[in-house]
């Protein structure tokens, strides 16, 4: 009996999360690598891959179903151009995000349904710890995170630094920056410029090195990786302050402890400063995302870390700020959806 429309539809969805995983292995075997040099047979890339032949030809032929590669009639297969951004070296990868996604973050939304029944952490539920404190425990779950992170960064700080004017600062202190990714665009597109990343021990510990190889030792060199709490310390010194994509991790009350964090640190930068020089400032980066048309987005977040971690409006972000003790001083959406908030401690003024 031939199958109707909208039984096609419900059966397409309830198949997405085998493909997703297809993706996430072609990922994890760097076969868009290989293919970089043009089309291979699948015997070639069982070989190159270690896998079995018969298996990876499947797993090719279920990829150009959903147009991640395409045959060419003689036994062989390339990469399409449209999912060309799976090679680890492409400007705008998404090797790390797709591998994070469809295979962590997957094996969260297992626990969707207690996620929905209790407004608990999905993934605390499967993995038995918080996100962050699994990845502390496993590396290699740790250096795609950071990997994915990085991938999702790059756009971003693009376009902060062509809309922000760092040419009055000198330190930008990057609050949760992971591996530096962040910094190093910030750093790269302004010569004078010093970072800090403040982040876990583990992640620091991993980051310099990497940030080095990967950076240059024109940008590598002129940052320090700080590892520290950020609820309880953040260090002084910097000019900005940069808070990007951190609180939309967690519930009201831990948002508050992290933003008291920075204001301290503020506060005693602006005390030891020179009379006349401006006092430093704080820009807070968060998607924003809309809670129908992101939906997705959202509900994600509960999954990850619990229903008061969904995400919030600016209204919310802007109660946030003003009961932590800032006050946006300008508010701006940047390409790609994520909005700027350039803030000062209350009572700091505007100048």
């Amino acid at each position: 009996m031939e199958a109707l429309p909208d039984q096609m539809q419900i059966a397409r969805l309830a198949a997405g999360g085998c493909f997703s995983r297809a993706l996430a292995t072609a990922a994890r075997l760097g076969i868009a690598d290989l293919m970089d040099g043009g089309a291979l047979s699948h015997h070639v890339l069982a070989e190159r891959t270690g896998s079995d032949p018969d298996v990876l030809l499947r797993l090719l032929q279920v990829l150009a179903l959903g147009g991640v590669v395409e045959h060419d009639g003689n036994g062989a297969f390339a990469m399409t151009e449209a999912f060309a951004a799976l090679r680890s070296d492409h400007p705008r990868s998404l090797r790390n995000f797709c591998i994070l996604t469809a295979e962590t973050y997957d094996d969260a939304f297992g626990a969707l349904p207690h996620t929905v029944r209790t407004g608990e952490s999905g993934f605390r539920q499967v993995f038995g710890v918080p996100l962050y404190e699994y990845l502390e425990a496993d590396p290699e779950a740790g250096r795609i995170f950071d990997g994915a992170m990085s991938e999702l960064a790059r756009p971003v700080v693009a376009a902060l630094v062509r809309r922000h004017d760092f040419s009055s600062v000198n330190t930008v202190v990057d609050v949760g920056g992971g591996d530096g990714t962040t910094l190093a665009g910030i750093l790269a597109a302004h010569e004078h410029l010093r970072g800090v990343c403040v982040d876990r021990p583990g992640v620091c510990a991993r980051a310099g090195e990497a940030l080095r190889a990967s950076a240059g030792p024109r940008i590598g060199e002129r940052v320090t990786f700080h590892p520290a709490d950020i609820f309880e310390e953040v260090p002084a010194g910097g000019d900005r302050y940069l808070l990007k994509n951190v609180l939309h991790d967690w519930p009201p009350e831990r948002c508050e402890r992290v933003l008291a964090s920075i204001g301290r640190a503020m506060r005693r930068t602006a005390e030891a400063r020179e009379p006349g020089l401006a006092p430093p400032r704080l820009l807070v980066l968060e998607p924003l995302p809309d809670q129908e048309s992101d939906a997705a987005h959202v509900l994600f977040r509960m999954v990850m870390c619990g229903k008061d971690a969904g995400g919030f409006g600016e209204g919310d972000l802007r109660g946030l700020l003003q009961r932590s003790g800032f006050v946006p001083v300008r508010v701006e959406r940047l390409a790609g959806g994520h909005h700027v908030f350039e803030c000062v401690p209350d009572g700091a003024g505007q100048g």
